[in-house]
């Protein structure tokens, strides 16, 4: 369980429309464009953590795993200092990705011409993380707080 984990699900403003309009391949390469750009940011950054992406949203968390490494040092009042400040700093560094994707994304035209327009928002709270399935597994996240997220 990662506790106050920040999660960060840019989607794509207008993107049902846009698809309806164009080809799939040209859906599907629209989006490997700007999610390979996206995949970019994520590896500035190393507390940030790309989960997966849903149709035309892009699932990032930040400071997974920060919970599973505690050494007893928590229960110090400075270890605990030292947690705020680590938790805060993943928050900061996935605002930091909301707002550099806003400015990718204002770089690139959808298929159907119009200019790729981004909603992103951060949301905090438990997940709990694990693979899922035996055929095909997939690493997901699971809490209300990826409902809220996304």
């Amino acid at each position: 369980m990662s506790l106050f984990t920040p999660l960060s699900f840019p989607d794509i403003v207008g993107f049902t429309a846009m698809s309806q309009s164009c080809s799939p391949y040209e859906v599907m390469q629209f989006l490997h464009v700007l999610f390979s750009k996206f995949d970019r940011l994520v590896d500035l950054d190393s507390r940030l953590w790309k989960v997966e992406t849903i149709g035309d949203a892009f699932m990032l968390a930040a400071g997974l795993g920060t919970d599973d490494d505690d050494d007893g040092e928590e229960k110090s009042v400075m270890g605990s200092m030292k947690k705020r400040a680590e938790k805060a700093s993943c928050a900061m560094a996935a605002v930091s990705f909301g707002k550099a994707v806003l400015d990718e994304a204002s770089n690139h035209l959808m298929p159907n011409g119009k200019e790729c327009q981004i909603r992103a928002g951060v949301h905090t709270g438990d997940v709990c993380s694990g693979v899922v399935g035996s055929r095909m597994p997939r690493y997901c996240l699971f809490g209300d707080t990826v409902n809220t997220a996304s």
